[in-house]
């Protein structure tokens, strides 16, 4: 899907380009290479996304006196969740359970924006035309001890990767929600040089670049920021088995592209992948 993406992306940067530079040589203004003048892009989340950032738990309020044997039982704070969820995924590693895989992409054209009036004006249109590559994809299946390591989370999480987690019950499952840190890396090259990208995935610089150099479009600059950012998870109580993980990756591509005159560009881009064992 990344790769698709990254074909679409250098595609539409092609076609918008052309059509900007058709745009500015009408005009009686000289043309000149632009600064990268983007604005701050709203993040995209999903509808069925709970945005609350701050999510205290049960275990970080009650007394020693106050535990029980059930409570005990549960993963409660954020520390017992992590380590809880480390070792469910440690045994899925382990054992390599078969699973089915589907991914979906949202691009809102509405929030993307550059610095050329003329690129923006093309850019909805554009658009419309691809949605459809990032709907969801066709299931696709997993044998049972095949290849595992593009489940996730890819890595055994770490405390300081966290902002928030969550465990509530439901019927013989724990749901388990884990929210990651905001994060930011400048001219991102390299997908595990970021926490997103160590535990999930995160589209890089050579994503886009192998695509655009194809049709004559250099990418001069390709920062990346991370905001609401989340896995959950569905765990049998009593056997600890994985029964189904939904990553969410929501990623803000903030990038100059040049054929000719440079365009800076902020691409929203919000990937969504479950895993079903």
């Amino acid at each position: 899907m990344k790769k698709i993406l990254a074909l679409t992306l250098a595609a539409l940067l092609t076609l918008a380009l052309f059509a900007s530079c058709g745009k500015e040589k009408e005009s009686t203004e000289p043309e000149t290479e632009t600064e990268t003048t983007t604005e701050e892009i709203p993040v995209v989340l999903p509808k069925t996304m709970d945005t609350e950032d701050e999510e205290t738990t049960a275990a970080e309020t009650t007394t020693e006196a106050e535990t029980t044997t059930e409570a005990a039982a549960k993963p409660s704070s954020k520390a017992e969740i992590i380590a809880y969820v480390n070792e469910a995924m440690q045994n899925v590693r382990k054992d390599k359970p078969g699973y089915t895989f589907r991914e979906r992409t949202n691009i809102d054209d509405s929030k993307m924006k550059t610095s050329s009036n003329a690129l923006n004006a093309v850019i909805p249109g554009i658009m419309r035309t691809v949605k459809g590559t990032y709907d969801w994809t066709d299931p696709k299946t997993t044998t049972k001890g095949a290849d595992h390591s593009d489940v996730m989370p890819k890595v055994e999480l770490q405390s300081s990767w966290v902002k928030s987690a969550s465990c509530t019950e439901s019927g013989d499952t724990y749901q388990l929600r884990i929210n990651f840190i905001d994060e930011h890396a400048e001219n991102l090259v390299n997908e595990k040089s970021t926490m997103h990208g160590k535990v999930m995935s995160a589209m890089v610089k050579s994503d886009i670049e192998d695509g655009a150099g194809k049709v004559g479009v250099k990418i001069i600059k390709f920062n990346s920021s991370y905001t609401g950012s989340y896995i959950d998870l569905t765990i049998e109580k009593n056997t600890g088995t994985v029964k189904k993980i939904t990553a969410y990756i929501n990623q803000l591509v903030d990038f100059d592209a040049k054929l000719g005159l440079t365009v800076g560009a902020s691409l929203p881009i919000a990937d969504e992948k479950v895993f079903t064992f």
